[in-house]
């Protein structure tokens, strides 16, 4: 929904609060139009650029190829398939052809912990405490990353209790990655300003 994942599009929302479009090429169903600050660096800049059934987004975080048949206009299929003007990451992780859709999330991960430790809190009293002196709140270890949340599991003991971390057909820790999302909501913001842009020429 367009709701989903709020922080990540008010990141994209700030860092390209002063970016203006430069459209490079355009004939039909092939565009090459850029989005950057002009008055700044590139930093933050990005690209749509499309011909027939292909989309790519490349930026400094974000690069995806999107790939559609028998759809000819890609542009066209993002604005149909937009939820309420935000973005559908369920939906067009569907059509990538290249670029990494999901990543480790760190919010999934302690989330599921936390939920462990309250469940078992009763029958180990002090669990819970015990988790977050140990993990979550701990100097030695951090759950940045899946191999440093495996290590911090393993070595996890509180009066006999011990965590397992779960194998990945029972559950995963992945989310779609913030250099997708941000592309998902650069392609649903570039199209609209490219639609502007054009209605503004032909009116």
């Amino acid at each position: 929904m367009a709701d989903d994942y709020p922080e990540i599009a008010a990141r994209f929302a700030r860092e390209t609060a002063d970016h203006e479009m430069r459209v490079i090429h355009d004939d039909g169903l092939y565009r090459h139009v850029a989005f950057m600050n002009t008055q700044s660096s590139d930093l933050y800049r990005f690209d749509l650029i499309t011909w027939p059934n292909h989309l790519v987004v490349r930026g400094d975080g974000p690069n995806f190829l999107f790939c559609v048949y028998p759809t000819a206009d890609l542009f066209q299929l993002f604005k149909e398939s937009a939820h309420d003007g935000g973005i559908n990451p369920g939906y067009w992780q569907e059509k990538v052809r290249a670029g990494q859709v999901k990543s480790w999330s760190e919010n999934k991960f302690q989330d599921w912990l936390v939920q462990q430790a309250t469940k078992d809190d009763d029958r180990y009293p002090g669990l819970l405490d015990a988790v977050f002196s140990q993990i979550l709140h701990s100097d030695e270890h951090n759950t940045e990353y899946e191999a440093t949340a495996r290590h911090a599991v393993a070595s996890f003991d509180h009066g006999g209790y011990h965590l397992r971390f779960p194998d990945e057909w029972e559950l995963s820790f992945d989310d779609f990655s913030w250099e997708f999302l941000w592309g998902c909501h650069a392609i649903v913001w570039g199209i609209a300003q490219y639609d502007a842009a054009r209605k503004a020429v032909a009116s």
